[in-house]
């Protein structure tokens, strides 16, 4: 399926990417928020042979938010603890919340 509005679901997880690699956390909620409107106006128009393409949609979304959820936090706790993201207590604690996408992200910044 091609679209106006799924370009746009696209658009806004291109611009929660360039975001997050920023660090401009401030700008995630709008963007999060925005993303979530495109992808409900597109499920509303779904034809049912779109309806498998969507869900598969839906379910990066929910991935890409919880991703995106997980590296704000860490950034958040490093920044406050004035320690590098990977030797936060977040990550120390739990090594799979998100470190190894921060720290793809982080590398290419």
């Amino acid at each position: 399926m091609t679209s106006p509005i799924a370009d746009g679901v696209m658009a806004a997880t291109q611009r929660l990417v360039q975001q997050a690699m920023s660090g401009q956390w401030h700008e995630v909620p709008k963007t999060v928020e925005h993303r979530r409107e495109l992808l409900q106006q597109l499920s509303a128009t779904a034809s049912p042979q779109d309806k498998q393409w969507l869900g598969a949609l839906q379910q990066a979304m929910a991935e890409s938010d919880a991703a995106v959820n997980a590296m704000s936090r860490i950034d958040g706790v490093a920044a406050m603890e004035g320690a590098a993201p990977e030797q936060s207590s977040v990550t120390a604690a739990n090594p799979l919340a998100g470190g190894s996408t921060l720290e793809m992200l982080r590398l290419r910044r």
